[in-house]
């Protein structure tokens, strides 16, 4: 039983550090290409360059964090092995409810181009689901 809860230990630890590292590379994928003109606009809203680039390491916490919540609720709800629809549903729904508050509330506050915000939104969305996908292939794949 020891071994058993020590593997599934190890499994959950495996699936957060998984899921954070392609929730960076995802992000790197996006901001580094398809949004990297975004970051060369002249926007009151953002730090400099410079600034930015110190602070990446920041992001890269925030992510962890984010993605800890993510497989804290997902194994919360899932007890047992969900079939893998189920759990893009599951990813789905979070990261809408998140890229949509997130939204909303950086709009409440950020002078930023409504653009902006939908496309930063729109690849938190890709990301947490990316994220799900991720956690449940971990904890649920057959040893091989």
């Amino acid at each position: 039983m020891v071994i058993l809860k020590n593997n599934q230990v190890k499994r959950k630890i495996i699936a957060i550090i998984m899921a954070w590292l392609l929730f960076i590379g995802v992000d790197f994928l996006f901001h580094a290409s398809i949004l990297e003109a975004f970051w060369k606009e002249d926007l009151a809203a953002l730090k400099s360059l410079e600034d930015l680039a110190l602070l990446i390491p920041t992001g890269y916490v925030s992510f962890l964090l984010l993605t800890i919540l993510i497989f804290y609720v997902y194994d919360k709800i899932f007890t047992s092995k969900p079939k893998f629809k189920v759990s893009v549903s599951f990813g789905i729904v979070f990261g809408l409810l998140f890229s949509l508050s997130n939204l909303l509330g950086l709009y409440s506050y950020i002078s930023l181009p409504i653009k902006n915000l939908i496309l930063f939104n729109l690849v938190y969305f890709i990301e947490i689901v990316v994220v799900v996908m991720t956690i449940h292939h971990v904890l649920f794949s057959e040893k091989r």
